[in-house]
């Protein structure tokens, strides 16, 4: 995960960072890391789709997506792309790591205080891989836009 200035981003925010860092993503500001803010923890921390793989996706979207001002043959075309590119990902991260919901990935429910004491102590072990799902999946992304 990235820290800059005593600050830690969360898995979706680092991930759109790595990627942005080597594949400068068109409409990256503020507003997007606003949105990504609450993806971390599978999606405001409900553990549902784990956030280094959301990042990745929505670095793809921000490069293939649709604005709305297309023409509905064009919107089509770039939706039916991103979902083919974006499920690829998905299906390969599936395959790396087991699943892509936080909650199976961590192996607790944070939502409840034994599981963030159990997921506290399992981070103390080492045995938390968030930083290895968010490596993965913004190279993985980068791959996909031609720059890994």
């Amino acid at each position: 995960m990235i820290g800059r200035n005593g600050k830690k981003f969360n898995c979706c925010e680092s991930a759109l960072i790595m990627i942005d860092e080597g594949h400068p993503l068109p409409g990256f500001e503020s507003n997007i890391m606003k949105a990504a803010s609450s993806f971390g923890g599978g999606v405001g921390g409900w553990g549902s789709a784990c956030g280094a793989v959301t990042g990745a996706i929505i670095a793809l979207a921000l490069v293939h997506g649709t604005d709305g001002e297309e023409t509905l043959e064009e919107f089509k075309d770039k939706r039916g792309r991103l979902k083919d590119v974006s499920q690829v990902l998905l299906e390969e991260f599936e395959e790396a790591f087991g699943s892509v919901n936080c909650m199976d990935l961590l192996g607790v429910d944070r939502r409840t205080e034994e599981g963030k004491a159990r997921y506290a102590e399992k981070r103390a072990q080492g045995l938390i891989m968030c930083d290895d799902y968010v490596d993965w999946a913004a190279k993985r992304a980068l791959e996909s836009l031609g720059e890994g």
